[in-house]
């Protein structure tokens, strides 16, 4: 019997200390440490409207189990278990700041990846088949009225064409301006930069209130870091002008100041012979908006300062603070204020020197027309002669410039003619 029951206690006491091991739950170890942060937070791709990133992966004592993308300082993604990632549904032409964390499986962040900043892409301005597509003017087509956000600007020594007016436009995109970069001539321009020319003739130059004959408009536009030219072709009705790439000649008759009818068979450029002129070392480029032509009060009635002055402080022109920093091309009419010498080589660089200068599209005379080029390295003095007879020539082959001209410029060849004289003595 004794036996029997210390057996039983036996039993009872294992049975009491199996049933605690049953109940027994071990203290779990705490994770207290982050993962590294995700390096080298990069853009792959950048749209108009979303921007792909990626990054070089953390690491973890126990394992990364995701990360969180912040877009300026605020979580867009979170969880995500691969590193890269694509942000859509963005603002084009907009900037934004990016950075990326991992965690682990306790929530521990890490610290910040890199910052990025990235500004989404322009959707390109493009050509139209139609001028009125391409919002350059407002109200009636035929009043050339600029539309909103277009800014009419002069210059002060201008190109000649037959003796036909212009209208010079150009419009920036929205919160972009045109850039100084210490250079006098061309400043930097913002990719979609419309620049246009009008040109037409008054059918009464006596009266311009009797209208206008517009012939053509001209429009460079500034397409992700290249310009692009095209040309819109005014119809008789005066309603519309279309998109043209080839050349023509139009007819053109008008009564001048003196009352006289003029002919002008008005040659419109192709495609190609734009390039011609608007081009150095194969890069096309607009020509008439160089800083030094553009320093000048216009005659106008929307800009009644100096015209660089007005362009700073309507935050049209940005890094220059005063005109005063930029010398002023010599107006060619203006026998008061410069003398023969000085009107003579603005002329030329206006009119010639696009083509005769190092790059240009005119290599085998030796000559560089432009007004900042010494005199002695012009090779003007050398090829006065020549210079004499092409000024004065309507031969297309032969008179100079080939391009933009018929007829002779009466006024100018005056001008030059005393200039090329004067330097022989």
């Amino acid at each position: 019997m004794k036996t029997y029951y210390a057996l039983l206690c036996m039993a009872l006491c294992m049975l009491t200390a199996c049933g605690g091991d049953d109940e027994y739950v071990p203290v779990e170890e705490t994770d207290m440490e982050a993962p590294t942060a995700p390096v080298n937070l990069e853009a792959t791709t950048v749209s108009e409207n979303s921007i792909s990133l990626s990054w070089g992966a953390a690491t973890d004592n126990v394992a990364v189990t995701g990360y969180t993308l912040y877009q300026d300082n605020v979580i867009v993604l979170d969880n995500l278990e691969t590193t890269s990632v694509l942000v859509s549904d963005l603002e084009e032409d907009a900037t934004y700041t990016f950075y990326v964390t991992a965690s682990d499986a306790k929530n521990n962040e890490s610290n910040a990846s890199n910052t990025l900043s990235v500004t989404t892409a322009l959707t390109p301005i493009a050509f139209t088949e139609t001028l009125s597509e391409m919002g350059i003017f407002t109200g009636t087509l035929s009043e050339i009225t600029p539309a909103e956000g277009v800014q009419l600007y002069e210059i002060n020594s201008t190109l000649f064409t037959d003796y036909a007016s212009k209208q010079r436009l150009i419009r920036l995109p929205e919160g972009k301006s045109m850039e100084y970069n210490g250079d006098e001539l061309l400043p930097l321009f913002p990719d979609n930069t419309l620049i246009a020319k009008t040109f037409y003739y008054n059918i009464d130059d006596r009266d311009p209130n009797l209208g206008k004959q517009l012939i053509e408009t001209r429009v460079f536009l500034k397409i992700q870091g290249s310009w692009k030219t095209g040309n819109y072709i005014w119809n008789s009705d005066q309603t519309e002008a279309t998109y043209r790439e080839l050349g023509s000649i139009e007819a053109i008759s008008y009564i001048d100041s003196d009352g006289a009818t003029q002919n002008i068979a008005y040659e419109i450029p192709s495609q190609q012979d734009c390039a011609t002129c608007h081009n150095n070392n194969d890069m096309v480029f607009p020509i008439g908006m160089k800083l030094r032509s553009m320093n000048f009060n216009p005659d106008n009635e929307t800009i009644n300062e100096n015209q660089l002055d007005y362009f700073i402080n309507n935050g049209l022109l940005t890094g220059l603070s005063s005109s005063s920093l930029v010398s002023t091309l010599p107006d060619w009419t203006d026998e008061a204020t410069w003398d023969v010498f000085e009107r003579s080589r603005a002329y030329m660089d206006v009119n010639c020197a696009h083509c005769h200068q190092p790059g240009g599209e005119v290599s085998n005379f030796d000559i560089d027309f432009r007004f900042e080029t010494p005199f002695d390295d012009t090779g003007i003095y050398a090829n006065r002669g020549e210079i004499e007879a092409r000024i004065q020539s309507t031969a297309p082959t032969y008179r100079m410039p080939q391009l933009g001209r018929t007829i002779v410029h009466e006024e100018a060849v005056a001008m030059l003619l005393t200039y090329l004289e004067a330097i022989e003595d």
